[in-house]
């Protein structure tokens, strides 16, 4: 039979969305290979075991667009080709130990914004500021009759149309029986929008890497963690530290001024994990299953059990 001018085989659609990059936990692994030992420690299981960069920080679909999309699965092929580009950037740093140039710095700050707005926790946090513009909006535009009536025909709506009847909207808003939800389009546009604002901000910090040649570093599920201070809400603008694990050798960590360089011993290492685990939300990632830590009372520990957030 002639086969030729026939389609092929379509290539399967991807289904395990990594949003833990699997190129950037290799970095965390014992022998720093895709197929290296990776152990996963979950917080909100109580649990611990060994994976593969591979099997460890992936949901199903989580990604995919909603139909019609053209292609369902852009947003995570987007994540591939990233992925793609700049895991021989991280291998490189990680085994080398030393400083990336400047466009190389550009690449990692680029890969960080990504990974801010990939992950889990990035979505109740985009929703719940949605919920509160929305409710702000709400209650100014429910002020009077006279306020809804031209917000109405400022969004084009037509004020006789069922539920755009003033009393019963405002009753509605009153109750606060009603919440904001949002598909997974929503999140991925709200991501790439987010991402390139939270890139400018990184391109204005003092960057600095530390390294370990222990390899004493861990990761997390939430690895782009904000540091400011207590009681403040802290963003990429206001936030004393920006830190960030390349790999368990190599840390960078962003400020607002030009710092001394910290003392890289056992200790400072040990509370760069600690804000790890601090920043996670459930899972952190390392080489070895008895990782090092700073307890409350800057104590070394090396048992995971004994972390809780409520202490600090």
């Amino acid at each position: 039979m002639d086969l030729m001018g026939l389609p092929g085989p379509q290539e399967a659609e991807p289904r395990r969305h990594h949003y833990v990059p699997r190129c950037w936990l290799t970095g965390f692994t014992e022998n720093g290979e895709k197929d290296g030992r990776l152990w996963v420690t979950d917080f909100s299981r109580q649990k611990q075991w060994p994976s593969t960069p591979d099997n460890a920080g992936h949901i199903r679909d989580f990604y995919r667009l909603s139909d019609p999309a053209p292609d369902p699965v852009v947003v995570e092929k987007f994540f591939s080709l990233l992925e793609d580009r700049v895991a021989p950037l991280l291998k490189s740093i990680d085994r080398e130990r030393r400083q990336p140039d400047t466009d190389e710095l550009d690449a990692l700050l680029h890969f960080m914004a990504y990974q801010w707005v990939r992950v889990p926790r990035f979505r109740p946090f985009a929703l719940e500021i949605l919920d509160r513009i929305t409710r702000e909006r709400l209650a100014k535009e429910l002020q009077s009759r006279e306020t809804w009536l031209a917000a109405l025909k400022q969004a084009g709506m037509d004020p006789d149309a069922p539920g755009a009847e003033y009393e019963g909207m405002k009753r509605f808003f009153e109750s606060r029986e009603w919440n904001i939800t949002a598909e997974t389009d929503w999140y991925m546009q709200r991501a790439f929008k987010d991402a390139e604002g939270v890139l400018d901000r990184l391109r204005e910090r003092y960057w600095g890497i530390s390294f370990t040649d222990q390899g004493r570093l861990i990761a997390s599920d939430n690895p782009v963690v904000l540091e400011g201070d207590k009681g403040q809400m802290v963003g990429f603008k206001n936030a004393e530290f920006v830190l960030y694990p390349v790999s368990r050798h190599a840390f960078l960590s962003g400020t607002l001024e030009r710092m001394k360089r910290p003392v890289e011993n056992f200790k400072y290492f040990a509370s760069l994990n600690t804000m790890m685990l601090l920043g996670a939300d459930a899972q952190v990632y390392s080489h070895v299953s008895d990782f090092s830590w700073l307890d409350e009372n800057r104590e070394h520990q090396t048992d995971w059990r004994l972390f809780s957030k409520g202490r600090f």
